[in-house]
Formats: structure tokens, C-alpha cells, sequence
């Protein structure tokens, strides 16, 4: 009857353990999120090249980098000068837009500043 009652309380108690880390980590994650939003760091855009890869336009500031994700880590292609397009420049975006989209509109606004500049 003793071993009954001891694994009955040894259950409750890892229930009661799980229950706790299960609303630990939902108030954390809310409070992660909440002070996450003020940043300065906005991700213009992405695009999956493969099986875990990714590339990432990544606005910091005034600064916009291009970055490249994979399972090796994370590594920073090219700083992107210049201004990107209006529409990369807001959190609201349309979802229509992709990445490759992103990635030709400032190829082609970058091609026009050359053109004009050697003009």
C-alpha cells in the first residue's frame, strides 16, 4: 500500500512540475515578445534557398545587411548601401511580396543610380 501512495505523489509531483514550466515559459515567451517589438532590428525580407538555408535582408538602424543562414551558422554576406525600397522599410509589408522581388526592385534602383551617375 506504502509504494502505491509513494509513485501516486512522485506522479503528482512531476505533473505539478510540468505544469509549472508549461506557465513559466508562456509568461516568459509574452514578455520576450513585448520587449522585443521597440527594436531597431527589422527583417526586410527572406528567402529559402534549400534545406535549412536561408537569406536574410536584414535592416539594423540605417544600416541594411544581407545574411546568410544554414545548419554551419550564421554569416554576414554584404552590407547593402544605399536606402532600400519604401515598401522593405516597414514592419506592414504585403505578403505578396517576395524576397527575390525585394532583391530585383534595389538591383534595379541600384542599376539606375549607376546608369545616372556615369551619365
Amino acid at each position: 500500500m506504502y509504494d502505491v501512495i509513494s509513485l501516486a505523489g512522485a506522479l503528482l509531483a512531476v505533473v505539478f512540475v510540468l505544469l509549472l514550466a508549461y506557465c513559466f515559459s508562456r509568461a516568459l515567451g509574452k514578455t520576450w515578445i513585448h520587449s522585443s517589438r521597440g527594436n531597431t532590428i527589422q527583417i526586410a525580407g527572406q528567402l529559402q534557398i534549400g534545406a535549412d538555408r536561408h537569406l536574410l535582408l536584414v535592416r539594423l538602424a540605417d544600416r541594411n545587411f544581407l545574411i546568410g543562414s544554414s545548419p554551419a551558422g550564421v554569416q554576414l554576406l554584404a552590407e547593402i548601401e544605399g536606402e532600400l525600397p519604401e515598401d522593405t522599410q516597414t514592419a506592414e509589408r504585403s505578403v505578396d511580396r517576395t524576397f527575390a522581388d525585394l532583391l530585383r526592385t534595389y538591383a534595379s534602383s541600384r542599376r539606375t543610380k549607376k546608369e545616372k551617375d556615369h551619365e
